[in-house]
């Protein structure tokens, strides 16, 4: 009986630990990221940035001016998953830029960054004046 109790113990922390985990890596991943230029400093307005909200990935261009004023032109849109250490973007369907199913590793430790993995490494970092909620209509 004692040995079953641990076991059902041993069990319950582990099942909370794993949550805990997949729990914490959620909020390093959420939010606007731009792509590290040559000074290390993402690059967040200009230029396209990688959108993660809420399980929605969505590659946009934000204050993209028009007629009508400032708006985000959004350039493609796919769902996302944490997986361990990396962040699973599945394939991006549009007519003029479709994007394959993608991985990035999760870095951390210190500044938050999100690795690209393939061919091309490309290195996101946060940009924190962006707001993925206004990006994501």
């Amino acid at each position: 009986m004692a040995w079953a109790r641990g076991a059902a113990f041993l069990l319950c922390l582990t099942l909370a630990v794993a949550a805990g985990a997949a729990h914490s890596a959620a909020p390093q991943v959420e939010g606007v990221w731009g792509i590290a230029g040559p000074d290390g400093k993402p690059k967040c307005s200009g230029t396209a940035v990688m959108v993660f909200h809420q399980g929605i990935y969505v590659r946009a261009l934000p204050k993209h001016g028009t007629l009508s004023g400032d708006r985000v032109l959004e350039m493609g849109r796919s769902t996302y998953r944490i997986s361990g250490d990396r962040v699973e973007v599945d394939q991006v369907l549009t007519w003029s830029a479709p994007e394959p199913r993608r991985t990035y590793l999760i870095k951390r430790g210190g500044a938050p960054e999100l690795i690209r993995e393939g061919e091309t490494q490309i290195v996101l970092k946060l940009c924190p004046s962006l707001d993925p909620k206004q990006l994501i209509q």
